[in-house]
This record gives structure tokens, sequence and C-alpha cells, in this order.
């Protein structure tokens, strides 16, 4: 599995973690924006632990996280916004991708870091030297090396429970 990064606006709305539900969703700001993304085949999704990466399966675009995900403050840490440009990253891979079938990101030791801070979250596997890191949706940059997918930066709105 690899991944290629192409320009082109990220997908704009809004990231957010739900403190209650442990988890993160996605909630595009248009609607039509997000239809022009996804193709007649479905999506699936690509999982790091049990974070998830909606994927749509026509074009095999990565288009944003969500999904349960307790470890959101893992370790902290101090981070500092990603520089990074938007774009758009895409998979190719021999895998068939099937709706609602899920596949692991190929990585072992995925670690977890967060700011308190500024609220960033990295889920990464290494500090490579290399990385470019692209923000394809409002709170969501993948940082890709070598056709790699090394880190994953989340900037969500956290929301209490009530």
């Amino acid at each position: 599995m690899k991944f290629s990064i192409q320009g082109g606006s990220s997908l704009e709305g809004v990231l957010t973690y739900d403190e209650s539900e442990y988890g993160f969703s996605f909630s595009a700001q248009n609607g039509e924006a997000l239809s022009e993304r996804l193709g007649s085949e479905g999506v699936t999704s690509l999982l790091i632990g049990t974070l998830q990466l909606e994927v749509d399966i026509e074009s095999r675009e990565v288009l944003f996280a969500w999904g349960y995900f307790p470890n959101v403050r893992g370790f902290v840490s101090k981070l500092s916004p990603p520089r990074c440009k938007s774009g758009r990253v895409f998979i190719s891979s021999e895998h068939s991708f099937e709706p609602g079938v899920s596949f692991e990101v190929p990585g072992d030791g995925w670690r977890v870091e967060y700011d308190p801070s500024t609220g960033w979250i990295i889920i990464h596997l290494k500090n490579a030297a290399d990385v470019e890191l692209v923000r394809i949706a409002s709170g969501t940059v993948l940082g890709i090396e070598n056709g790699d997918l090394t880190s994953v930066w989340l900037n969500p709105v956290f929301v209490a429970e009530e």
C-alpha cells in the first residue's frame, strides 16, 4: 500500500472529539463538497488501532479521520502545529477495497502524543526527517514519507461530557 499526494483543496469542516464517547467525528462544512469526492462504489476505512481514515473506494482518496479512540491523550508532549500544505492523498494498492471492510495501515509501534496547550494530537511511527505533511481535511494532516503513511496529526474541537 502506497500513498501519494496530489494538489487540491482539503475538505473543509469540523473534526470533533467527544470525550464521553471517546471518539472522533468529522462533519463536512458543505455536503456538496463531500459528495463530489464520493464515487458510486461506497467507502472503506484504513485502521490505525481503532482510529479510522475514511477512504472513497472508487478514487481511493483518503477523506478524513473518525472513530473510537480512547487513547487520545496517550503521552503528553510539546507539539508545534505541523507546517503543511493543503492537498489530497490517494492510495495505490493491490488490495481490493470493499464497502465497510476496513484494513490496517502497515506499521508496528504507532505512538500517540498530545499537547494540551495546542490541542494537537499526533499518531506516528517515528520521527522521520523527510516527511511531507498534507492537510486533507480540517483538523486532519497526514505525514507521508517515501509513499508510506508515517503520521496522522489531529486538531479536534474537544466536546466534554455534560
